[in-house]
């Protein structure tokens, strides 16, 4: 079982014609949807809003085989986002994030919900809020007592968190506490400002040693840390290419999803096989909806098919 803590968000993404359309949203909430499509039991325990999204939010969430965790409804409202994109595709973000829904819900509540069969708890992106921190620290390490491993996306947003020195001190206390750490170029630039690239993943990589830690630089591929592997892939072209929303949420989703198939390995435990493969399907995954709009992961039959497709191309 997986465990999901964080925001649920509704994207407001230009269409054509000046139009904009809503997409239901959120970087951990994608996490779920994307893990769900590829068959792995998944529980979402942050809060969905009693509002014509929040009703929304749930039906996809059960037409998508998770389930919503928490006994209630908020009356606060659903988070929204305006999106928009720049000449290289990437997303940009507007968030309203003040007295919304995720984050109307205590510790107490969280810890309660949890599925007794959980293996993994996965959190990551907003959830980081420094003013939300004591009631993360509490849930995290209520996790790890029930010997629940711990997956964090970073995933920065400095722009919408409340007090940037207090979340720079508050993340690093997170990675400590984590298994799994999902971490872009552009995140780490972010996060450690006066570093490079190299440096930044060595000072990530410090608070959690032991960690598996995936680096995406975009166009440029991604590699896996993972104490005595070391894996690279290049990039899947997608064709089309549509947007890349939700597509770093797509990635993580599988990679968490085919290492939760194969049992949740050690590092020891696991071949640099059955890791590459691991690493091979996310990348696939991430790269199948980027040829969609918004973030719309594929499920297991889709993955399936394209790795096939990609197999038998490269002979």
């Amino acid at each position: 079982m997986l465990a999901v803590i964080g925001e649920n968000v509704v994207d407001i993404i230009p269409a054509e014609h000046g139009m904009y359309r809503p997409y239901l949203g959120g970087s951990p909430f994608n996490v779920v949807i994307g893990a769900a499509r590829r068959g792995i039991n998944v529980c979402y325990l942050s809060p969905l809003s009693q509002d014509h999204f929040g009703q929304q939010f749930a039906r996809y969430l059960a037409d998508n085989g998770a389930c919503y965790g928490l006994p209630f409804f908020s009356s606060a409202p659903s988070s929204l986002a305006m999106v928009s994109v720049d000449a290289q595709q990437q997303p940009q973000y507007s968030l309203y994030r003040s007295n919304i829904a995720d984050r109307a819900v205590s510790a107490e509540q969280q810890i309660a919900a949890l599925p007794g069969n959980s293996k993994l708890l996965h959190l990551g992106s907003l959830a980081l809020e420094p003013q939300d921190a004591p009631r993360i620290r509490a849930v995290l390490q209520a996790a790890a007592a029930q010997h629940i491993l711990i997956s964090v996306d970073i995933n920065v947003r400095l722009n919408a968190v409340s007090d940037i020195t207090a979340y720079r001190a508050f993340l690093p206390e997170v990675t400590a506490l984590s298994q799994f750490i999902k971490a872009s170029d552009e995140d780490l630039q972010l996060l450690y400002p006066m570093l490079n690239t190299r440096d930044a993943l060595a000072a990530l990589r410090a608070t959690a040693p032991t960690a598996l830690v995936a680096l995406t630089e975009g166009d440029k591929g991604a590699t896996l840390y993972w104490q005595q592997h070391r894996i690279s892939l290049p990039v899947i072209p997608a064709t089309p290419f549509v947007d890349t929303v939700g597509a770093g949420d797509t990635f993580w989703a599988n990679l968490l999803a085919s290492l939760l198939q194969l049992g949740l390995p050690t590092a020891e435990q696991i071949s640099t096989a059955q890791l590459t493969l691991c690493l091979q399907q996310a990348m696939l995954a991430a790269s199948l909806n980027i040829a969609r709009q918004g973030c719309n992961p594929p499920n297991s039959a889709e993955l399936a098919a394209a790795l096939l497709q990609l197999q038998t191309a490269k002979g």
